[in-house]
């Protein structure tokens, strides 16, 4: 399309040529010509004047953005960038078009309506698959975002998004997994999360209009693929946990909302358990940190804890769920003072079977840190808290041969003096019996253990007053509660007949042992019987 053959002798000379072509230098009777002239330049000297990083490219766009020909004549150069880009052939020209359409997108999204046409989608997807690891495959993946994300696509716009184009992104996301740059790995999520918007706006649109509503292809390529996609899932997360922009944390949590919600436990079991851990722990700092502006993103979140909780693997964590006192140290704090009085006070109880069971696991840890030290070990440590008070034999002070404490079995027995600080002491002493070797004199030894600093319970959780809520807030919060706790006393009913059901078969299990021990006993007893009475008659 260039007309004339441009040579520059510094970057300078390059940049002053095209303020001019801006400017209405040289002979155009139109601005798409006008236009077409920048473009020309653009691509006929890239290789010279632009840099590798896109910079270079960026700050020209911009230059053409913030022209009077541009400001006057937009729609109409808009267009006609449009039709050098869906006729082009050559890949200099295309990659010049296509990050021009791209940062005009950006600038102005009503850009991005202008450009929607099914035949530049129809080329926006051959590149996508048939130019493989080329430039214009990453291009042309970020194009197709800017353009699905701002509006909603025709039914016959739509039906270029199959499952053979589905299976492809996803199988370029595992592709790309150990790629040094990631921004083609991220675009083609990104790209599949727009995706997957379309399909619920599609869907929606035929179930207000009374008509077939077709499943979404997207949630139908992931369940064909069990195991296949666990880079896309690992790197969903990841996103989520570093998103800032709002939009795409909305992305993100509409895709998470319908794999667990889903009635394929396969989509259900779609996240390994160490990224359902990283998801909850995004879910909870991004309630507890969200603005009172961004309310319909926290309720977002909201809608994805409940199945989250009650449909993933998380329910079958033992002995307790992650994070469990942190989620309901959020649900108490957002469900505000108005909350359902069942549901506060199934809380209160949870929140006290929660300081129970980390009390126990507490001081069985500390426990086990401190028995397992041999009484040399003790005497040796400059740590107070591991010091015995006295070993006394008799009048005599006598020396130990290290028992290891923790292996002391019965008949030896431990008692707690003063029940190990119950009145909440932050020290005391154990007493050990007949730990010590027996002497002439005395039957039994005792040994005083002075215990400095023994945890004796954990401080209740610190509550922040309750901030004020809102009745959507709230309701998401109560449906929350009534999802987790309904799916717990599930989980403790299974648990409870199992263990019933172990208990039986063991007992079964057990007589059935017993019973053939004695038949054994009665037949070794008739054979002696036997033996002995051919002894005797002989």
């Amino acid at each position: 399309m260039a007309f004339f053959t441009y040579t520059f002798e510094s970057p300078a000379q390059f940049y002053a040529e095209l303020q001019d072509q801006l400017d209405g230098g040289g002979f155009h009777d139109s601005p798409e010509s006008q236009v077409n002239a920048f473009i020309s330049l653009l691509v006929q000297h890239q290789d010279d004047f632009l840099d590798n990083s896109g910079q270079d490219l960026a700050n020209c766009c911009y230059r053409l953005f913030d022209s009077e020909m541009f400001q006057n004549n937009t729609l109409v150069i808009v267009s006609a960038i449009l039709d050098r880009a869906i006729e082009g052939q050559e890949e200099r020209d295309m990659w010049i078009t296509y990050q021009i359409l791209l940062h005009a997108g950006k600038e102005n999204q009503q850009v991005n309506h202008w450009i929607l046409k099914s035949e530049f989608l129809a080329k926006l997807k051959y590149q996508i698959l048939e130019m493989d690891g080329e430039r214009l495959q990453p291009l042309a993946v970020d194009l197709l975002f800017e353009i699905c994300r701002v509006q909603s696509l025709k039914p016959r716009d739509l039906a270029l998004v199959d499952e053979d184009l589905l299976h492809y992104l996803l199988d370029l996301v595992e592709r790309t997994r150990t790629d040094a740059d990631e921004r083609l790995n991220y675009g083609v999520i990104k790209l599949l999360l727009t995706f997957n918007e379309q399909y619920m706006l599609h869907m929606a649109a035929c179930r207000a209009a009374r008509q077939y509503t077709p499943s979404n292809p997207l949630l139908s390529a992931l369940s064909d693929r069990p195991g296949a996609s666990c880079t896309f899932g690992e790197n969903l997360i990841f996103m989520l946990n570093r998103a800032e922009e709002s939009a795409l944390q909305m992305l993100i949590l509409k895709l998470l909302y319908l794999l667990f919600t889903s009635p394929h436990q396969t989509l259900n079991d779609f996240f390994y358990t160490n990224d359902l851990h990283v998801l909850v722990d995004v879910v909870i700092r991004e309630l507890w940190n969200l603005p009172e502006e961004e309310e319909p993103l926290r309720h977002a979140y909201l809608r994805v804890m409940g199945p989250l909780l009650a449909n993933t693997g998380l329910k079958q964590e033992q002995p307790a769920m992650y994070k469990r006192a942190e989620i309901i140290r959020v649900l108490s704090e957002l469900g505000g003072d108005s909350l359902d009085d069942d549901l506060r006070a199934q809380l209160w109880e949870q929140e006290q079977l929660e300081l129970m069971q980390q009390q126990e696991i507490h001081s069985r840890l500390w426990n086990e840190k401190t028995m397992r030290l041999t009484y040399r070990d003790r005497q040796s440590s400059n740590s107070p808290a591991l010091k015995f008070a006295s070993i006394q034999q008799g009048n005599v002070t006598s020396a130990c041969p290290s028992p290891i404490l923790s292996n002391v079995q019965q008949p030896h027995s431990v008692r707690g003096a003063g029940s190990l600080n119950s009145a909440g002491s932050s020290s005391g002493s154990l007493v050990l019996e007949n730990v010590l070797p027996h002497s002439n004199n005395n039957s039994s030894t005792n040994l005083h253990i002075h215990v400095s600093g023994a945890p004796s319970s954990r401080p209740q959780p610190t509550r922040r007053d309750s901030r004020p809520t809102s009745p959507t807030t709230q309701r998401l919060v109560e449906r929350v509660l009534r999802e987790w706790l309904e799916q717990e006393l599930k989980n403790a009913a299974a648990a409870a007949s199992a263990n019933a059901s172990s208990g039986s078969t063991n007992s079964r299990t057990a007589e059935g042992r017993s019973s053939e021990d004695d038949v054994a006993a009665v037949s070794s007893t008739s054979v002696g019987d036997q033996r002995i009475a051919i002894t005797v008659a002989h």
